[in-house]
């Protein structure tokens, strides 16, 4: 391709807009020839992408990319739910990465493919020359979990909470904005199960098929032992059962070998305490009727535990 071309692709992380690629001397002809030598890929209206750089970014990635493509389309547009969620880095679950809302100067909501447009008021105008060009973190959070529910909300509230992206008092604000019309009761239900000290989306989703069992449960627990701090630990339930979410990714590489010996250590010592310890992955998160099963076995076998050790 043109050197040009390749330029602009890169300058916007492989991904392009029609009319970018124009500017950078591209012809209609030139496009249809790339993009059947398979030199571009189209991955939604008007936007094209570098196949090798597409296939090899993550889902997120790639949704991240179309949104900004979308963007840069029109000057006007600023990103709105999840696809604000994307550009303010804060983590998606279960959203649909085929739909980027968007919000725009017009009076009535409008779909175009792929694309959901929603009125954006004139007191919201600002947000199209800003960095990024997205709704707020609170009303993102919100609008999110009103179109995709409240394990989307409740993962995107926790992570914002978290990061300090925003507080409990600015989420309750959002959702009282007059643009929650629909899915309001989701929302609320999100913003009540929402919970700052989760570290992660494994660990919201954890916590929420702990409610889920309804048990009493604490997050981010210090544990000590006769030799003293132990480690502090994402959950644990009904006093002797410790539940850890474990993402994988840390152990990675020499330095990831060397944590998941002081894990086991770690996990050693509480087992010596008297507790008992359940490592949760992505797959178990899949099967929660399975994960929950595991749970209640473990509570069985401490209240035998305690029973026995009170004779």
């Amino acid at each position: 391709m043109d050197p040009e071309v390749v330029r602009i692709l890169e300058l916007h992380g492989g991904v392009a807009t029609r009319r970018e690629l124009e500017r950078a001397g591209m012809t209609s002809p030139t496009l249809a020839a790339a993009l059947r030598a398979r030199r571009l890929q189209r991955v939604s209206w008007g936007v094209y992408a570098d196949p090798p750089v597409w296939s090899e970014a993550a889902e997120w990635d790639r949704f991240r990319l179309r949104v900004e493509a979308t963007l840069r389309r029109h000057p006007s547009w600023v990103a709105s739910h999840h696809a604000a969620l994307v550009l303010h880095g804060l983590p998606l679950y279960r959203v649909d990465l085929e739909r980027v809302d968007v919000a725009a100067p017009i009076r009535n909501s409008a779909v175009r493919s792929a694309v959901h447009v929603h009125p954006l008021p004139d007191g919201d105008a600002h947000l199209a020359p800003a960095s990024p060009r997205a709704l707020p973190v609170p009303l993102a959070c919100v609008l999110t979990a009103a179109a995709s529910g409240i394990d989307a909300g409740v993962v995107a509230m926790d992570a914002a909470l978290h990061g300090g992206h925003c507080a409990a008092s600015d989420l309750d604000e959002a959702l009282d904005d007059p643009r929650v019309r629909y899915g309001r009761r989701n929302a609320a239900a999100a913003l009540a199960r929402s919970d700052g000290s989760s570290e992660s989306p494994g660990e919201s989703r954890t916590r929420l098929l702990l409610e889920e069992l309804g048990v009493p449960f604490r997050t981010q627990v210090d544990v000590h032992d006769a030799a003293g701090f132990v480690g502090r630990v994402d959950f644990l339930v009904a006093g002797r059962v410790v539940v850890e979410f474990d993402g994988a990714v840390k152990y990675e590489g020499a330095e990831g070998r060397a944590a998941l010996v002081r894990e086991k250590q770690r996990e050693d010592r509480l087992r010596e305490a008297g507790y008992i310890v359940i490592r949760v992955t992505w797959s178990d998160l899949d099967r929660p009727a399975v994960l929950m099963a595991r749970v209640r076995a473990a509570l069985a076998r401490a209240a035998s535990a305690s029973d026995e050790s009170a004779s």
